[in-house]
């Protein structure tokens, strides 16, 4: 019998490191994945880990081949998440018609997916190691200080500027409510 909980800590682990470590290529990325090992026990989250217990382990155990293999697949689908959220679902070699009525639903995609992230780190760890996925975060999550220089008189629009702190902080609130909520399932 497949796992759920551990298929789903694999894909959200292989996910993060994906989307954020592939993202931001240096120690940045080196801290999510080390914020995701400790927030997600026991998951492998990478292939390489994986394949180290399979081959580390009994080789004749077909239970282990079941339970590493379906961690495989479920890195790998985590993975393609990440790189569809990276690419904000473009190829150069496939031109897909227009099918979505929102112009452009990659930056909220982006926001309740990190806001799942951070909130698995959050609740599962100390304080300290979230202070890391809210650095890698922050790019991401705008409004913040373009909410504060138009409350400091730069004279921008601040009721645009507003409507986007805000909905960013809802994304970001949608994310971890999900998190959540695929934890009880």
């Amino acid at each position: 019998m497949v796992d759920t909980d551990t298929m789903m800590n694999e894909m959200g682990g292989a996910f993060m490191v994906a989307w954020l470590a592939g993202g931001v290529g240096d120690l940045g990325g080196a801290l999510v994945l080390a914020a995701a090992w400790m927030a997600i026990g026991g998951a492998h989250i990478l292939p390489m880990i994986t394949w180290c217990h399979i081959m580390t382990g009994d080789l004749a155990d077909g239970d282990a081949w079941q339970d590493n293999g379906s961690r495989l697949v479920a890195q790998v689908i985590g993975a393609v998440l990440a790189v569809v959220l990276i690419t904000e679902g473009e190829s150069s070699a496939v031109t897909a018609p227009d099918m979505w009525g929102v112009d452009d639903m990659w930056g909220p995609l982006g926001l309740i997916a990190g806001g799942a992230l951070l909130w698995t780190v959050y609740d599962r760890c100390d304080a300290w190691v979230t202070a890391f996925v809210v650095l890698a975060l922050g790019t991401m999550v705008g409004g913040a200080s373009g909410m504060a220089s138009n409350i400091m008189g730069d004279g921008g629009d601040i009721a645009a500027m507003a409507s986007h702190w805000v909905l960013d902080g809802v994304m970001v609130g949608i994310g971890a409510m999900a998190s959540v909520k695929i934890s009880e399932m």
